[in-house]
């Protein structure tokens, strides 16, 4: 254990306080283990309200996202023009124009009347990172005390989750980008804020000693009610949504059809779920913003691959095109 992990473990940080509503946003890419790392948080006592999404389809466990917030978070995305495959950097700019002041308002008083009052409460959307400026301006607007979860998952083993759903998003290329686009570029606006790393396949592991973990970092206390939560998640929960696979920094690091800056991304965040470096100290620092800069770099190739990408569909679709007449063709022959 470093001296800077050794201070860290030895901080004691302050409980929310009752006065105040607390929020815990569960940040990450998609197929982090997001869903589960959220329903941690409901044995820790964090309220996650009772108008959650059902669970099925890829998350037959349960998604643990509030409907309300999914449906801002539509919206939101109709307004900036993403989907969730898109990896196109966003612009400050595009969250400061009149549609998306207007949704922001309509969110702050659909979130303000009813966890407004709400001493301690979270939610999860995988895509909050990407656009914090957006639910900053949420947070500051309910005068929240705002403290975050960040999910993490070997990024080799999101790239073969997100492939059981859609084989094309699931190639390590795509994959490692949707990881990048999703986690680095607003991250140093979480400093600041009690923020805490957990490795999803370490809560699999030892989901008890994980969940001390996000206590420890964002002042939760444990009592009673949360130690039965907490062996409720870990003996019965946690046995439905056990992984497939798992794999080692070393397996990414070494992986050629891995992205060198989310293999330097998740190795750094990975070091910081293992206690064994800060997410404060110098080095972390350093080291985030040469990934938090060639992640800028990247930001006009990562444009052109969501504009050919939507040629492309717009290709096979529009009835006009090439390639709708040689499919058409096709048929035509195969129908002789």
């Amino acid at each position: 254990m470093t001296s800077e992990t050794a201070a860290r473990t030895d901080t004691v940080v302050a409980p929310p306080d009752p006065n105040r509503s607390t929020v815990i946003a569960v940040l990450g890419a998609g197929r982090s283990g997001t869903s589960a790392i959220t329903r941690g948080l409901a044995a820790l006592g964090v309220d996650l309200g009772d108008k959650l999404r059902r669970p099925g389809g890829k998350n037959p466990t349960g998604f643990f996202e509030d409907n309300d917030v999914l449906a801002i978070s539509k919206r939101l995305k109709r307004a900036l023009g993403i989907r969730g495959h898109s990896v196109r950097l966003l612009d400050d700019a595009e969250f400061d124009t009149p549609r998306m002041k207007a949704i922001q308002a309509r969110a702050i008083a659909t979130l303000g009347a009813r966890f407004g009052a709400t001493p301690l409460w979270g939610y999860k959307y995988s895509r909050t990172l990407r656009t914090m400026p957006f639910w900053e301006g949420i947070h500051n607007a309910l005068d929240l005390d705002v403290r975050y979860v960040i999910a993490l998952r070997n990024p080799l083993s999101v790239a073969r989750s997100r492939g059981q759903i859609n084989p094309q998003r699931g190639r390590q290329v795509w994959s490692d980008m949707e990881w990048l686009v999703n986690v680095v570029p607003y991250f140093h606006r979480t400093a600041g804020c009690l923020r805490t790393v957990v490795d999803f396949d370490r809560l699999m592991a030892d989901p008890q000693a994980q969940l001390a973990r996000v206590a420890r970092d964002l002042g939760l206390p444990i009592g009673a009610a949360e130690q039965a939560g907490i062996h409720e998640y870990a003996t019965r929960f946690l046995k439905q949504d056990k992984p497939r696979t798992r794999f080692t920094r070393a397996d990414l690091l070494t992986d050629p059809t891995a992205n060198r800056w989310t293999a330097e991304g998740y190795s750094l965040l990975d070091e910081v779920a293992a206690d064994e470096r800060t997410l404060d100290a110098p080095e972390f620092i350093e080291r985030w913003a040469a990934v938090e800069q060639a992640v800028t770099d990247l930001g006009p190739f990562l444009a052109e691959f969501d504009h050919m990408r939507a040629e492309n569909v717009k290709a096979r679709w529009n009835p006009a095109s090439p390639l709708h007449e040689v499919h058409q063709i096709w048929r035509d022959l195969k129908a002789k």
